[in-house]
């Protein structure tokens, strides 16, 4: 038997329904968000999404906020120069 949805992947019970487009973004989405990502702390790619816009590293058990499908890491935490002038660590 051949293979039905081949192109469209597991977005194939939808049919002929809602477009190519669609299906095509619904697609994407579902690839990314069932695959891991790196971890911000221990740079381990073990990352899994646990609910919309919660991340869970699998090995130190740390959880992160992001974005609600696909992970995108913290941008890094740098001093400014007032807090150098101020004298804050």
């Amino acid at each position: 038997m051949s293979k039905r949805t081949k192109k469209v992947g597991v977005t194939g019970w939808m049919g002929p329904r809602y477009g190519i487009r669609i299906r095509r973004r619904v697609l994407d989405i579902d690839r990314a968000r069932e695959s891991f990502a790196a971890c911000p702390r221990c740079s381990t790619v073990t990352l899994q999404r646990v609910a919309s816009g919660i991340y869970e590293c699998r090995r130190c058990g740390t959880r992160f906020a992001s974005n609600a499908y696909v992970f995108q890491a913290p941008p890094p935490i740098t001093r400014t120069e007032k807090d150098a002038a101020a004298g804050n660590a």
